[in-house]
């Protein structure tokens, strides 16, 4: 993902052939985007795109009347300049940040939205995750995120042997749980699990 033409191909060539390669039936891109915005609701704060790859999802989010500001974090240089190409391109503000999850380089309780779509699978330690974006979203906030659905022993196996952790809808549960989430609620497509969850107050109950 550091080289650069991976990054100027990723949005029309290989992201595509990523989910179709882990869900079967991957959501076409308008389809995709609504469902995400569907489940943000209306942030009082910055949204945060964990795992952005080039921004697309970002660039979309920014472009809306009267958006939220927008950031957009990732690991890979490559991506995150080619992102910053994109926007540029489109007119938009977007805030891109270099920074490995699970751990987010902000303030307690700043961020309105933490979105994750195609990236849960790449965190290897959920738990941290978990706690970090709840730490880093208001009350109120919401956590939207996506996965391939969990599969057979032998095939996670395989899977985990490079580098993916595809999860069920109960483990996520569990974890958003532990970490002190609130209405959780979830849609399950096939082969594809979405799930949302809320940073509560402290007259919440769980």
């Amino acid at each position: 993902m550091e080289q650069r033409w991976v990054a100027r191909s990723y949005e029309r060539y290989m992201r595509p052939v990523l989910q179709r390669a882990l869900t079967r039936q991957p959501l076409d891109g308008d389809s995709e985007f609504v469902l995400y915005r569907s489940l943000l609701g209306k942030p009082e704060g910055t949204v945060l795109d964990v795992g952005c790859g080039t921004g697309l999802l970002a660039r979309r989010l920014a472009h809306e009347p009267d958006a939220p500001p927008v950031a957009a974090l990732d690991v890979s240089r490559a991506m995150l300049e080619e992102g910053l190409a994109q926007v540029r391109e489109a007119g938009v503000a977007v805030d891109f940040l270099r920074a490995e999850a699970p751990y987010l380089p902000f303030h307690d309780g700043v961020l309105g939205a933490v979105l994750m779509s195609d990236a849960l699978p790449y965190v290897a330690d959920l738990s941290r995750m978990m706690m970090e974006v709840h730490r880093v979203l208001r009350p109120g906030g919401r956590w939207v995120a996506s996965t391939y659905a969990s599969v057979g022993a032998p095939r996670a196996l395989l899977h985990r042997g490079v580098g993916l952790h595809p999860r069920g809808e109960a483990e996520l549960r569990r974890e958003a749980a532990a970490a002190g989430f609130v209405r959780f609620e979830r849609v399950s497509l096939p082969s594809l699990l979405v799930v949302k969850a809320e940073k509560g107050s402290a007259q919440t109950p769980r």
